[in-house]
Order: C-alpha cells, then structure tokens, then sequence
C-alpha cells in the first residue's frame, strides 16, 4: 500500500476502532474508508506538501499545534498512558504522514494518526522501520522526519538519535510531540516543510463538531447532484466558476470496478466511468470517434464540463457535465442533451483531442508486445486504426510515457537491479548475480553485472560439451553498453545460455572481469574449449584468465581481416577447405599451395591468427568441430528485440525467454524413449545408404576403408577405440562416413553404440533437468538494503540518430540496389549520367552543367589494428607447417662458390634491368601471359651486347664461364605473386634443351 506517494496512491488504513480522543472525533468503520482519520493543509518553500488519502480530502478539525496531554487535544493524558509503560519516558507521537511534493496537487491533505513510544527503548532507526512498515511508501521512496518546535515556530528534521533525544528533551513536559513523515524520491532534492497553513474550513462555536462531515467538497457534490438534473435545463454559470482548472487526477485504490466499451464509450445520460481519468481517456475517444474537437470549460477532481470547439462557428449545441458519484470516485455523466451538428475535424493537421495521455494508453498493447516499436510505426497503426495523422513529436512523447508506465523510470532502473538480485537470490539459490559501482563527483553510479542462474551452471556441467562461445553485442536503449554472453551447445546442437552480462564497453578489464565470474560460476572443467572473435579485449581476458583452456578463433573473423589485405582464387579453394580439413595431411596440402602462391599471406596468418582456427588441431574432448562463433551470434539475434528495455526489466526479461526455453526442451525431453536423439539417429542411418566404400577387415574391429572411384584415400578405422584416421569420430563424436561403413558390413554392430554420450537422451535430459525459477514482477520484488542508491552511468554523447543495428562487415551481405534515385527518369539503381531510359537532351545538358562522378579509388585498409598478437606460449597456438623459404637451402661447396656469385650477379643483373622500366620492355618485346601452372609464361627481355661493352653474364652451375655475344636476361618473378604458379618458383638460365617454343621466343 503506498502512502500518498508514486503519483499521489492512497493510503488504506486497515485499523479499526481509532479514537480522536481530544479532538472529540470517532472513526466509525474501517480507515480505509476514509472516516476517523483527521487531515490538516500543508506548505513547503517552493511547492505545497501532501497527497490526497484515504479516497478523497479529508478536513481537519484541529486548530494548531498545542496539543497537551488533558487539555483536550492531543494523546490522552499522562494518566493514561498504556498498562506497562513508564510514564516518564513515554511520549505521545502525534504524525501526520505526507506524500510526494513532486507528485502531488496544490492543495491537498494529509493523513494523521498517533504513535506512543518509550523514548528510552526507541533509536532512530526502529522508529523509521515501524513507521515504514505499517504505511508503506510508493516505489523506491524514501522517508524523511521532522517535528514542530514551538517555541521557535520551526520545523528540524530529524535523521540520527541524538537528534531524536534532542526532540524528546524538548518535549518533556508535554510528552506530546507533533511529527510530520513524507515519502519522497532520493533521486530528488529534498524539499523539507517550512510553515503550517491553518484550513479554512473551521467550525463554529456554537456547532456541534461531533459527526461533522470532514470533507467540505462532498456538499459541492451534493448540490451539483440535484442541480444537474435529467428533465430540467438550467444555467450553470455560477457553479461552473468555481472549478478549478484542468489538472493531473489521483485515483483512490479503490475505484469501482465499471466496464465500457473502450473503442467507442458510451456517452448519454447517466454513463458511468470508474474515475475522472478514465473519464477523460473516454470522452477523447469519443471525439476521435465521433470526428470532433472539444474545449474545457471547468476540470476538477469532482467535476467535468466541456463544449464543442465549432460552438461559436457552427453554432453547434454539444455540450456535457460529469461529476462523482455517493462513492466521491465513479464519474457519471450528468448531462448530455444535445447532438452534434458540427463540421468533421477529421482531416485537420492538428488533432487536438489526441493527447499523449491518449496516445499512451492506445499503444501500451503494442508496446508489450515490441517495445522497440518507433514513432513513426506507431503512428501508421494509429492512423490505420482511427484515421488521424498525429504530429511526430506527440506520438514520440506518448510512447515514452507507455513506456515509463510499461517498465518504469529509467533512473530508477539501475538501482533495482538490487531488488532483482535479492529476488533471484530468494527463489534460485546457488545463482551468481554480481552487481559492481563507482563512484563519481560523489555519486554511486552503475558499473556493470553478472548473472548466471544455478540452473544453467548445473545443466551446462551434467548435460553440455565443454565449450563456450563468448561475445559481446550493444544495446540499443538509452544506455549504450555491451551484453556479453558465453553460450554452450547441448547434444541436440541447441543454443544453452550460461551466464550473460552488461557492461559499458568492451575493455581488458571489463572482460577480465567477465571472465573471472565465469570462472567462478563453472569451474575447472576438463577439456574446456573457448571460441571468440579476434578482439583484442575478450582474447586477452580469456589469456589472463583461462590461460589452460583450448582458445579457438572464429574463422569468420579471421577470413573478414584476410580479405582486406588479399585476394585470389588460390584463397578461394584452400583458406576454408584448410579450416574444415579434419586431418594434418590435407591441412597441410591446403597450406602449402596457398603459401606456393603467396607466401606473405601466410606469413600474416602466422603472425596475426595462431589461436586455433583449423578441425585438423582441435582436441578430441570436447565433441564441438564447429570454425566459427555462430553460437555466440544465435544468442545475440535471440536476444535483439528486447536490448532497448530498461536494464532491469532485461534482465527479467532475459530470465523468462530462458526459462519458456528450458520448459519446451524439457517437455520435448520427457517424450523421448531411445537411448539416441532422434533427429542424430535418423541422420547417421540415412549416410550408408549412398557411401562407394570398400571395407577390408583386419579384425573385427579394426578395418581399412578406401574411396572407389574418387580420390583413392584410405582410411583406417578402430571400433574399440572409436577413432578414424580422417579424425572426424574423434572430433565431432559422431560415427563418420567411413566408419558407418564398417559397422553396418557387421552383422552383429550397431549405430548407436557408437555415438558419444554427449548426444544421449540422458544426457539432454540432465541439461535442462532444474527449472529456472519463476518470480513475479519488479514491484513484487524484495526490498534491498544496499544502503545507497545508485545512479544510472554517465551516457555517452554520439553524433546521429542512434543505431539499433550493427554495421554491417565486408563479409556481410550487402543491401539490395535500389537505393539511390536518377534525378532524370525517377527510377533507383543507377545514377543520371548512365540512365537509359532519360532523354539523351537532358543527359547532355547536365553534362555541360556538371561532370559525371569520378571514381573513387580503391583504398586496402589494414585489419591489424583489431587483432591482438599472440606470441605467448600457450598451449592453444596454432602449429602451422615449416615455411617453404626456410627450406630452400643450397651447399655450398667447391664450385658451389662459384655459382653462388654467379646468383649475386644475376640478381644484380636483374635489378639493374628492372629499373629501366619501359626501355627494356620496348627493347625485349617481351609478351604476357596470365596462366596458372607449368604453361605460365614470364616477361622476357633480350638484351644484345654490343661490341667493346662489357656485360653482367650468368654463370652456370658445373660448368666453365665462357663469353657469348648475346646474353639472354631472365628477371625473376617475386614469389609472393598470386599468378605464380608451382613451376614458376624455378629459376634457370636458359638451356638448350628447352622447348621449341621458348627457342622461338628467344629469337625475337
């Protein structure tokens, strides 16, 4: 129950029997009807002070603040006092409890009830708690206390104990204390209570105040009710003087049930709406249904009276008058006589009867179900649904406040990530919720979180391989920070969220952080392996942290930064097949043809990419052959609509997506009966059926398996062990082609002995046999006693609309051309000055006004900036084959001297030619060829030595130099030349028993 706080709620009182002694009042039946509970007006500094309680205002018969015991005001006399309790240190706590300034009207009242106490047994802190306890304040409110000093005429608050003994020795004599308690926000400034207003409403000597009716506004209503009748026509103008203007309305809780069609409310006589505000949502509807606009001639809490807007235009008679009914709470329309007559207001570019009040209330459903919808969706549904076209901004301003109502405040947010923490905490004991602050220019604001439920821990050991994808992808609400996650995968090859948290950028020691709570959340699994992208962050907290782990690389990534730097067709055909090549034979075949080619982009990968990346050098432990870190980026798509909500309510929200995947699973889990999954078994007996495999027993359990009409490769297969020689069982855990082979040509063999326990029944089941708790809504959650509040974090200032998707990679596929329109026919894909369907007349004219675009030129970005260098010794590098320039050796010995100078002279010679450019090239008519292979032809260069001119001339190997007229120059092609084929690297002078082509070539 809120205590006139979080929008001025009522307070119900559920005591019984209460008794104004001095004051002469009694409460007959319960508080919460608004009887027996005396109310006094209120002022601050700068706004008025109260809430409306108990269902309406209630007056005050108290004229001020001398309350004695035995003088007839007060607590009761000193004789009294409760059976039990010492009369000299008893004291009588007369409270008046007061709501939110911030949210309450200007004049409104305040709840009073009277509180004995031992000031020898009561500290600061249990008088806050009780109060507290037996009057709940509003959502996140805090109370603050302060006393009357009379003497003085001031108002000290009180928050310590000796503050407290001060207020009781000053009370002493009296033993009557008057205290003022007030809910409000702690992320506002406190306002404290300055003086005291006395109300105006007092009475008479001569009256008897017994029974008197302590709301003065019920013989208002009183009158409006018998003023306002069906069959009689009368002139409100005095009345209607006296209403206040329109302002915001606090419901009691309360309000009557009432029903009413909410697309098209009733109006007529007698209508009857559970409080003004649902009155006011109705009667705007009423106008955008009926195509009408209406003024306000009086607002009150009480009352409504309204005309039409075309009254002086259209001479338009509508006109309506609402007020409460016997309950002060259920509105009723008192009258209505006439129709419209008026003009529609339909097609106005101002819709004036859609507020944002209205607009909320309308998109709150379609909120719940994407709150990432934006203004402008939101306003086609609107106008596809009531035919109005409302302005942006109101649209955008009624969506916020759907979405403070929805979720709640956003500051507010971050310090109920708390109650969320003791809640799960509460109903899922063993979850880790790790919340971290600091602090700044003296406010606590939020860090970042962990969570992991127990469920997820335990699930993840019992039922999961161990492997873990970790990444990390932005938020798109107000708060721009990181959501990182690490995802396992279950036997069925399913998503399994582990743990997720938030953090605001993606730092070493944000990631540091992550991976420590990990650690402490799983443990030390054996055999544990780690897939991230090449980030610097996450990779180095994964190196800090889990130094033993197997670190795998996502060759995704890998292939993102390589494309680049280089191109060719030989990447094409060897960089992927090298990646998915399960045996070191064949990922060493794929390596050495590209590193043949280009051996600088080998060297690249050696030196930017040796965490693990290739099937060839994945462990056998962990059953997951996966190259990429798809599973990271499951969980990020999953998880996508919802990144926009409050931090709070995503996580909540997050919570229940796992908790409705868990039940499905486990549902699913409970049907099965084989010892295998279905979809695996199913699969593994469709894969004999089509296999051209000889198998040749050496036992009964080993065999030799060969490809017929193929490559020829034969593989050696070990049932006992479950092992192949292509290394696919041993990886993946599941039987391979080869060795289906073998066990289906045995009689007595089946497939399902032979499949990994990670892809049981059994095993499933255990992943998802706890239950992820169920917790009801964020106000139902405990209180948390943190001690502080803290603040959201500091925001980020970013140019430009914010961005709710991410940029898309040079891996990504692209968007669909269509984009950019030709300013001469109209038409997308093309710009003007190649239009074909424009006339050639317009296309010239523009040519002479302005030039057609130039080209940009292609700019080779290096990705070296986002990879960190890994040159430690861990376990986990990649073991990449000996690089072919490090094998190429010569002997030097003898002769062998001789043609190493030789070599010298020829590279000098080679050089020296290089630089000539374009004169060697007139003067050689060499040619081109672009082939692959051994068919590859060089540039040649003939040079012809002219007499008495020395030249450079190649010495050959085992032979004697000897002087040639004409000296035939071949310059070397460099080996990192992607045209370069595997002959090509060969060097040789020319020789006579070369080909007859290459003699013709050399006679040009």
């Amino acid at each position: 129950m809120g205590a006139g706080g979080g929008g001025g709620a009522a307070l119900q009182v559920e005591a019984e029997g209460a008794a104004d002694r001095d004051l002469g009042t009694a409460a007959e039946g319960a508080a919460a009807e608004g009887q027996g509970a005396a109310a006094e007006h209120l002022s601050a500094s700068s706004v008025a002070v109260g809430a409306a309680v108990l269902g309406a205002d209630v007056g005050s018969t108290s004229a001020g603040f001398s309350h004695r015991p035995g003088t007839g005001s007060g607590c009761a006399a000193s004789s009294a006092w409760p059976e039990g309790m010492d009369p000299n240190s008893s004291f009588c706590l007369i409270i008046r409890l007061l709501g939110n300034p911030k949210k309450s009207r200007k004049e409104v009242s305040c709840f009073r009830f009277e509180k004995i106490i031992d000031s020898d047994l009561t500290n600061y802190n249990d008088l806050v708690a009780s109060i507290v306890e037996e009057y709940a304040p509003a959502y996140l409110e805090v109370a603050h206390l302060q006393y009357y000093e009379e003497a003085l005429n001031t108002f000290p608050e009180i928050k310590s104990d000796q503050e407290l003994m001060t207020m009781f020795k000053k009370h002493s004599e009296t033993k009557s204390v008057q205290m003022f308690v007030q809910y409000c926000d702690p992320s506002e400034p406190y306002e404290p209570i300055t003086k005291y207003v006395q109300p105006n409403n007092k009475p008479s000597q001569d009256e008897d105040n017994y029974l008197q009716n302590p709301i003065p506004e019920n013989e208002h209503v009183e009158k409006d009710k018998h003023y306002f009748r069906e069959d009689v026509s009368v002139d409100e103008s005095e009345d209607e003087s006296e209403v206040e203007e329109d302002e915001e309305v606090h419901e009691p809780n309360h309000a009557p049930n009432v029903e009413y069609d909410r697309e098209d409310p009733p109006m007529i006589i007698g209508s009857t709406y559970p409080n003004m505000n649902e009155f006011k949502l109705a009667i705007r509807q009423h106008a955008v249904k009926r195509d009408f606009e209406f003024d306000t001639e009086k607002s009150a809490p009480h009352r409504f009276t309204s005309h039409c807007k075309r009254k002086d235009e259209d001479d338009c008679p509508w006109r309506i008058h609402a007020s409460t009914n016997d309950d002060l709470c259920t509105i009723v329309v008192r009258t209505n006589p006439f129709d419209h007559d008026c003009s529609s207001t339909n097609r106005k570019k101002k819709v004036k009867n859609a507020t944002k009040h209205w607009i909320c209330e309308k998109v709150k459903d379609w909120l719940i179900e994407d709150a990432t919808l934006g203004a402008d969706e939101l306003r086609k549904k609107l106008k596809e649904h009531y035919k109005i076209k409302i302005h942006y901004k109101r649209v955008y301003m009624g969506k916020l406040l759907a979405l403070k109502q929805l979720y709640g405040d956003w500051d507010s947010s971050f310090n109920n990530l708390y109650r969320f923490k003791s809640q799960v905490e509460s109903c899922c004991p063993g979850s880790i919720v790790q919340i971290d602050h600091h602090t700044i220019n003296g406010k606590i604001r939020f860090r970042r979180i962990f969570v992991a439920f127990k469920p997820c821990i335990e699930g993840f050991r019992v039922g999961c391989r161990p492997f873990l994808a970790v990444d990390s992808t932005f938020l798109t609400g107000r708060f721009k920070g990181q959501l990182a996650s690490a995802t396992a995968v279950d036997g069925h090859n399913w998503m399994y969220p582990v743990c997720f948290g938030v953090f605001d950028s993606e730092t070493n020691e944000n990631w540091t952080w992550f991976m420590q709570l990990l650690r402490q959340a799983i443990g030390s699994l054996l055999g544990l392996a780690i897939c991230t992208d090449v980030g610097q962050a996450v990779m180095t907290g994964v190196k800090e942290v889990f130094p033993e782990v197997e670190h795998r690389e996502c060759m995704f990534h890998l292939v993102s930064n390589f494309k680049k730097k280089f191109h060719g067709k030989v990447f094409d055909d060897h960089l992927w097949a090298a990646a998915y090549s399960r045996n070191p034979y064949l990922f060493e075949k794929h390596w050495v043809a590209m590193e043949e080619v280009k051996p600088s982009a080998t060297a690249y990968i050696r030196k930017w990419h040796n965490r693990l990346w290739s099937r060839s050098q994945f462990s056998t432990l962990r059953k997951v052959d996966s190259v990429t870190n798809n599973l990271a980026e499951c969980f990020n798509n999953w998880i996508k609509h919802y990144k926009s909500l409050n931090l709070d309510d995503f996580m909540d929200k997050a919570r229940q997506l796992i908790m409705i995947m868990w039940n499905r699973r486990r549902k699913a889990a409970k049907k099965l009966d084989a010892s295998v999954l279905p979809h695996l078994k199913k699969r593994l007996n469709a894969m004999p059926r089509e296999l051209n495999l000889e198998v040749v027993e050496s036992s009964e359990i080993v065999a030799e398996v060969t490809a017929l009409g193929g490559s020829g490769f034969r593989f050696v297969v070990n049932l006992e062990e479950r092992t192949c020689s292509c290394r696919q069982w041993q990886v993946s855990g599941l039987p391979c082609k080869h060795a289906l082979a073998f066990i289906t040509s045995l009689s007595d063999a089946h497939i399902k002995n032979y499949v990994d326990s990670y892809s049981s029944v059994d095993t499933f089941r255990a992943a998802y046999a706890q239950l992820i708790p169920a917790m009801p809504d964020k106000s139902q959650w405990p209180k948390s006693d943190h001690g502080f509040f803290m603040h959201p974090p500091l925001l980020k200032a970013t140019a430009g609309r914010p961005k709710t998707e991410r940029y898309k990679g040079c891996s990504d596929k692209k968007s669909k051309r269509g984009k950019h329109m030709c300013p001469i026919c109209k038409d997308y894909g093309h710009h003007w000055h190649n239009c074909k369907k424009g006339n050639p007349g317009d296309i010239a004219a523009m040519m002479v006004v302005r030039d057609p675009p130039k080209r940009k030129k292609k700019t080779t970005k290096t990705a070296e900036s986002s990879i960190v260098p890994c040159d430690d010794g861990a376990p986990t590098r990649m073991c990449f084959p000996p690089s072919i320039s490090l094998e190429t050796t010569s002997k030097k010995k003898g002769k062998d001297a001789k043609s190493s100078a030789g070599a010298s002279k020829r590279k000098s010679l080679e050089g020296t030619s290089s630089n000539k450019g374009k004169k060697a090239k007139c003067e050689s008519g060499g040619s081109k060829r672009s082939g692959t292979g051994s068919n590859q032809l060089v540039a040649l260069s003939i040079k012809t030595s002219m007499p008495n001119e020395q030249t450079n001339v190649p010495v050959k190997v085992g032979a004697k130099q000897k002087k040639k007229e004409h000296v035939t120059k071949i310059p070397m092609v460099p080996f990192d030349s992607p045209t370069m084929g595997t002959r090509s690297k060969k060097i040789n002078p020319a020789s006579p028993a070369m080909s007859t082509r290459s003699k013709r070539r050399l006679s040009l």
